[in-house]
């Protein structure tokens, strides 16, 4: 993640001095799911959360923009378990918080005092703030067991991926813009601390995100 930050730095400060950047503050909601074995087993229902951010675009051709930024984002997810042979029924939720920085191409429609349609490709890369587990089960011969523990422990630290999505920027006033997206974001690295480097079974986030914002110039 280091790396991935000291990488990007050059970017961000060079952007405001290549004429045309804007500033760019979204927020929005979000369903988060993983993929995992565990699917064959549990009926998994998306963790909804939040994302927050701020980023920096500048143009790199004609139609070409480069948005680079960092949020706060929230995913995990959620699943039911039903299995009546064993006695267990019940469900386990994971909420994992993460901050993470993006590099995303826009390609889209010019910008001017209409609004203008792009999409939007990149990767990412995200560093881990906190996992907490939930469980809530209906055991056989037991009664009901609830706990709630970190799983820090069990996940790496980082991941990362690649995000696709598309939006559009409608101008509000000269000097401020309106943008909206809608991006998912696809997890490539297993997150799962606990299993083996030669194990087939992996698990990948997996996040859409619908934020709005507001979009200020920079550059004249």
């Amino acid at each position: 993640m280091r790396r991935v930050v000291t990488s990007l730095l050059p970017l961000l400060i060079a952007a405001p001095l290549m004429g045309q950047a804007t500033l760019g503050f979204r927020g929005g909601l979000s369903d988060a799911t993983i993929s995992s074995d565990l699917e064959d087993t549990a009926e998994q229902e998306a963790r909804r959360g939040v994302v927050a951010g701020l980023d920096i675009t500048f143009p790199v051709g004609s139609a070409v923009q480069l948005r680079i930024g960092g949020a706060y984002v929230q995913k995990g997810t959620n699943l039911a378990v039903d299995s009546p042979s064993e006695g267990i029924r019940g469900s386990t939720g994971i909420e994992a918080d993460w901050v993470q920085a993006s590099a995303l191409v826009r390609i889209g429609t010019p910008r001017g005092r209409g609004a203008s349609f792009g999409l939007l490709l990149g990767p990412w890369a995200a560093s881990l703030i906190s996992c907490e587990t939930s469980l809530d089960f209906e055991v056989s011969g037991l009664g009901p067991v609830s706990e709630s523990m970190s799983c820090d422990d069990v996940t790496t630290s980082t991941d990362f991926g690649v995000a696709a999505g598309a939006g559009v920027e409608m101008a509000i006033s000269d000097g401020l813009r309106l943008g909206v997206d809608l991006i998912y974001s696809l997890g490539l690295a297993n997150v799962d601390d606990t299993s083996d480097d030669t194990s087939m079974d992996t698990t990948n986030t997996r996040h859409l995100a619908l934020q709005a914002g507001f979009v200020i110039p920079l550059g004249g």
